[in-house]
């Protein structure tokens, strides 16, 4: 909507999710080229995107859980509203945790942005491949829910969970409902094998900006990695064994972004993929929501049949079953990779968490590589 105000008032775009649809691509494509963005009258919300998780989670009331105090986030979206309200062009604020907030909670969000051009920015992909990212994400986040079990709760369609997470027209209805349809963008993730900036093109379509000369291929790619199936058991089986004794935010630094993202991102298996019978019941609800989305009028950029899964080739793998041999040999693999850094030398100075996992990773790539040679 154009909230109430000036004639001309700063434009805004609010990207809310939903998660595992190319929100961290975008995001670090976004920073990565925030000067050329800027001389195009756009910029991200903040001076550091970790500025968006605090106000993510300051809406959400989900501090606690990131191991975070009321005193480290209180004011974040409000201060970020007002800058948006400063700069004289379009304020991107993209976060993923968005998309699940309460009614009440978008209310407050929407009201600390009176008076400006607000744009709703949903991206979505099709159901299935967001069933099998989504149970993979939250195993990286510390659950230990098997498949089989997470499949069950999503075929219930309760709008919790994940339902509160992937519910497209739930999301639309929560953040939209007081935006003109003009207003509100729902960006289609393309299918696998399609162009890497595809994404990227869409996005840029639906924020209003030309992203075509910016290539967002070039940020990069050591975050959010999918893993294998076999490389999600291993790190189920540890969040069972760790049993919340490493909480938030040090689970999310070592166990995540260490372990997970970095040495077992390094190793390969197939991945997960939704069973059949699950995928019949998601087409049904996409094709549900592609027509609600299509009478309403919403802005679509890519098509919305992508959203619609459909069955791939071949026979169903149970995620849970993997090869416990395979499964052994990832955890010892694993394991090496972390004596091997504990015993190396630290160059000066000390790079960090970060630079660690970088060459651990690089490490056990080459190492891998060898052996599969």
């Amino acid at each position: 909507m154009s909230i109430s105000g000036s004639p001309q008032p700063q434009r805004v775009v609010l990207h809310v999710g939903t998660p595992k649809s190319g929100t961290t691509f975008l995001q670090r494509a976004l920073w990565r080229h925030r000067e050329e963005l800027d001389a195009l009258g756009v910029t991200c919300a903040g001076r550091r995107h970790v500025e968006m998780f605090h106000a993510a989670i300051e809406l959400r009331e989900s501090h606690a859980f990131w191991g975070k105090s009321p005193e480290d986030i209180d004011g974040t979206w409000q201060r970020l509203c007002d800058g948006a309200r400063a700069y004289p062009g379009t304020t991107i604020m993209s976060h993923e945790l968005l998309g699940a907030a309460r009614r009440e909670q978008v209310e407050v969000a929407l009201a600390a942005l009176e008076g400006l051009d607000v744009h709703l920015v949903v991206t979505a992909r099709d159901l299935a491949r967001q069933v099998a990212s989504d149970w993979q994400e939250r195993v990286k986040n510390g659950n230990v829910v098997t498949f089989r079990e997470f499949c069950a709760n999503v075929g219930l369609e309760r709008h919790n969970g994940f339902w509160r997470n992937q519910h497209l027209v739930g999301v639309l209805d929560r953040w939209g409902r007081d935006l003109p349809p003009e207003n509100v963008h729902v960006v289609v993730g393309p299918p696998p094998g399609a162009a890497p900036d595809l994404l990227w093109r869409r996005f840029g379509d639906a924020a209003g900006f030309d992203a075509s000369a910016l290539d967002p291929t070039t940020v990069e790619t050591t975050a959010n990695q999918t893993l294998g199936a076999v490389q999600v058991a291993v790190l189920r089986r540890l969040n069972e064994t760790l049993d919340g004794r490493i909480p938030q935010p040090a689970y999310s630094k070592v166990v995540k972004r260490l372990f997970a993202q970095t040495i077992l991102a390094g190793q390969s298996s197939p991945p997960a993929q939704c069973p059949p019978e699950l995928i019949e019941q998601l087409a049904a609800v996409a094709t549900r929501q592609n027509g609600r989305i299509t009478r309403r009028g919403y802005q679509v950029h890519g098509d919305l049949a992508e959203l619609v899964p459909v069955a791939g080739a071949g026979p169903w793998t149970d995620p849970d079953a993997v090869d416990p041999e395979a499964e052994t040999a990832s955890a010892v693999a694993a394991i090496a990779e972390l004596l091997i850094e504990r015993v190396a030398p630290e160059p000066d100075p000390d790079p960090g968490l970060v630079p660690t996992a970088r060459r651990v990773g690089g490490r056990l790539r080459r190492r891998l590589s060898g052996q599969r040679g």
